[in-house]
Protein backbone atom coordinates (compact mmCIF):
# COMPACT_ATOMS: atom_id res chain seq x y z
CA UNK A 1 0.00 0.00 0.00
CA UNK A 2 1.41 3.34 -1.05
CA UNK A 3 0.66 6.69 0.50
CA UNK A 4 -0.72 9.22 -1.94
CA UNK A 5 2.13 11.43 -3.21
CA UNK A 6 0.30 14.60 -2.18
CA UNK A 7 0.38 13.51 1.48
CA UNK A 8 4.12 12.80 1.37
CA UNK A 9 4.76 16.04 -0.50
CA UNK A 10 2.80 18.04 2.05
CA UNK A 11 4.70 16.40 4.92
CA UNK A 12 7.99 17.21 3.20
CA UNK A 13 6.98 20.87 2.83
CA UNK A 14 6.19 20.97 6.56
CA UNK A 15 9.58 19.38 7.31
CA UNK A 16 11.42 21.92 5.15
CA UNK A 17 9.61 24.88 6.75
CA UNK A 18 10.34 23.42 10.20
CA UNK A 19 14.01 22.90 9.36
CA UNK A 20 14.34 26.49 8.19
CA UNK A 21 12.76 27.78 11.40
CA UNK A 22 14.81 25.50 13.64
CA UNK A 23 18.12 26.41 12.00
CA UNK A 24 17.62 30.09 11.19
CA UNK A 25 16.23 31.28 14.56
CA UNK A 26 19.25 30.63 16.82
CA UNK A 27 21.75 31.73 14.18
CA UNK A 28 19.86 34.96 13.54
CA UNK A 29 19.37 35.62 17.26
CA UNK A 30 23.11 35.46 17.98
CA UNK A 31 24.39 37.10 14.77
CA UNK A 32 22.04 40.07 14.75
CA UNK A 33 20.15 40.38 18.04
CA UNK A 34 18.97 43.92 17.27
CA UNK A 35 16.92 42.85 14.25
CA UNK A 36 15.85 39.57 15.86
CA UNK A 37 14.15 41.53 18.67
CA UNK A 38 11.48 42.58 16.15
CA UNK A 39 10.34 38.95 15.91
CA UNK A 40 10.97 37.80 19.46
CA UNK A 41 13.44 37.87 22.28
CA UNK A 42 15.07 35.41 24.57
CA UNK A 43 13.80 36.49 27.98
CA UNK A 44 16.67 34.73 29.75
CA UNK A 45 19.25 36.80 27.87
CA UNK A 46 17.38 40.04 28.47
CA UNK A 47 16.91 39.23 32.18
CA UNK A 48 20.69 38.95 32.58
CA UNK A 49 21.65 42.21 30.90
CA UNK A 50 21.06 41.55 27.21
CA UNK A 51 23.51 40.94 24.40
CA UNK A 52 25.34 44.24 24.84
CA UNK A 53 27.26 43.23 27.98
CA UNK A 54 28.46 39.85 26.68
CA UNK A 55 32.12 39.26 25.92
CA UNK A 56 33.06 37.32 22.75
CA UNK A 57 33.44 33.92 24.43
CA UNK A 58 29.96 34.34 25.95
CA UNK A 59 28.53 34.97 22.48
CA UNK A 60 30.15 31.77 21.23
CA UNK A 61 29.17 29.69 24.25
CA UNK A 62 25.66 31.14 24.29
CA UNK A 63 25.23 30.26 20.63
CA UNK A 64 26.41 26.69 21.20
CA UNK A 65 24.14 26.26 24.22
CA UNK A 66 21.06 27.51 22.36
CA UNK A 67 21.92 25.87 19.04
CA UNK A 68 22.58 22.36 20.38
CA UNK A 69 18.93 21.48 21.09
CA UNK A 70 17.96 23.03 17.76
CA UNK A 71 20.60 20.96 15.94
CA UNK A 72 19.24 17.79 17.54
CA UNK A 73 15.72 18.76 16.51
CA UNK A 74 16.94 19.46 12.96
CA UNK A 75 18.63 16.04 12.87
CA UNK A 76 15.36 14.44 13.95
CA UNK A 77 13.51 16.30 11.20
CA UNK A 78 16.05 15.01 8.67
CA UNK A 79 15.39 11.48 9.93
CA UNK A 80 11.66 12.03 9.45
CA UNK A 81 12.45 13.15 5.89
CA UNK A 82 14.30 9.85 5.43
CA UNK A 83 11.26 7.99 6.75
CA UNK A 84 9.05 9.71 4.19
CA UNK A 85 11.37 8.45 1.46
CA UNK A 86 11.18 4.90 2.82
CA UNK A 87 7.39 5.04 3.11
CA UNK A 88 7.11 6.50 -0.37
CA UNK A 89 9.19 3.60 -1.71
CA UNK A 90 6.98 1.08 0.12
CA UNK A 91 9.82 0.03 2.45
CA UNK A 92 7.85 0.12 5.71
CA UNK A 93 9.36 -3.02 7.22
CA UNK A 94 12.97 -2.82 6.06
CA UNK A 95 15.96 -2.81 8.38
CA UNK A 96 16.51 0.76 7.26
CA UNK A 97 13.05 1.81 8.43
CA UNK A 98 13.57 0.22 11.84
CA UNK A 99 17.00 1.83 12.14
CA UNK A 100 15.69 5.29 11.23
CA UNK A 101 12.81 4.99 13.72
CA UNK A 102 15.18 3.90 16.48
CA UNK A 103 17.72 6.62 15.70
CA UNK A 104 14.97 9.23 15.57
CA UNK A 105 13.71 8.15 18.99
CA UNK A 106 17.19 8.32 20.48
CA UNK A 107 17.89 11.73 18.93
CA UNK A 108 14.60 13.03 20.31
CA UNK A 109 15.52 11.74 23.77
CA UNK A 110 18.81 13.67 23.53
CA UNK A 111 16.83 16.70 22.31
CA UNK A 112 14.58 16.55 25.37
CA UNK A 113 17.61 16.42 27.66
CA UNK A 114 19.47 19.20 25.82
CA UNK A 115 16.36 21.38 25.65
CA UNK A 116 15.80 20.94 29.39
CA UNK A 117 19.43 21.74 30.33
CA UNK A 118 19.91 24.54 27.79
CA UNK A 119 18.41 27.36 29.93
CA UNK A 120 20.56 26.30 32.90
CA UNK A 121 23.72 26.25 30.78
CA UNK A 122 22.77 29.59 29.22
CA UNK A 123 22.35 31.19 32.65
CA UNK A 124 25.77 29.85 33.68
CA UNK A 125 27.30 31.37 30.54
CA UNK A 126 25.49 34.70 30.96
CA UNK A 127 26.47 35.13 34.61
CA UNK A 128 30.03 33.79 34.37
CA UNK A 129 31.58 37.26 34.05
CA UNK A 130 29.62 38.76 36.93
CA UNK A 131 31.31 39.28 40.25
CA UNK A 132 31.23 36.83 43.13
CA UNK A 133 27.79 36.54 44.65
CA UNK A 134 26.11 37.62 41.44
CA UNK A 135 26.57 34.41 39.47
CA UNK A 136 23.58 32.13 39.25
CA UNK A 137 22.65 28.53 38.78
CA UNK A 138 19.01 27.88 37.94
CA UNK A 139 17.35 24.59 37.19
CA UNK A 140 13.66 24.20 36.62
CA UNK A 141 11.38 21.36 35.65
CA UNK A 142 8.16 22.08 33.84
CA UNK A 143 5.76 19.76 32.09
CA UNK A 144 6.41 21.29 28.65
CA UNK A 145 10.11 20.48 29.02
CA UNK A 146 9.24 16.83 28.69
CA UNK A 147 6.58 16.89 25.96
CA UNK A 148 9.28 15.78 23.54
CA UNK A 149 9.33 12.45 25.36
CA UNK A 150 6.03 11.52 23.71
CA UNK A 151 7.30 11.47 20.09
CA UNK A 152 10.66 10.08 21.22
CA UNK A 153 9.11 7.13 23.01
CA UNK A 154 6.60 6.63 20.19
CA UNK A 155 9.45 6.42 17.68
CA UNK A 156 11.20 3.81 19.81
CA UNK A 157 7.97 1.81 20.14
CA UNK A 158 7.37 2.01 16.39
CA UNK A 159 10.94 0.78 15.78
CA UNK A 160 10.21 -2.22 17.97
CA UNK A 161 6.87 -2.81 16.21
CA UNK A 162 8.58 -2.72 12.81
CA UNK A 163 11.13 -5.28 14.02
CA UNK A 164 8.39 -7.57 15.35
CA UNK A 165 6.29 -7.20 12.20
CA UNK A 166 9.29 -8.00 10.02
CA UNK A 167 10.07 -11.07 12.15
CA UNK A 168 6.46 -12.27 11.85
CA UNK A 169 6.48 -11.65 8.10
CA UNK A 170 9.71 -13.64 7.73
CA UNK A 171 8.31 -16.46 9.84
CA UNK A 172 5.15 -16.59 7.73
CA UNK A 173 7.22 -16.60 4.55
CA UNK A 174 9.14 -19.64 5.84
CA UNK A 175 5.87 -21.50 6.45
CA UNK A 176 4.52 -20.74 2.99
Amino acid sequence: MRIRPSNISLLRVVIIISLIGVIVAPVWMWLDPASFVKFGTDDVIMRYGGFERLVPWQYAAGFVVTALPQALLAWSLCLIWRLTSLVDAGRWFDDASESVWRTSGKVMLWYVLANWLSPTALILVLTATLGPGKRELALSIQSQDFLGLIPALMALVIARMVALARAQRDELNEIV
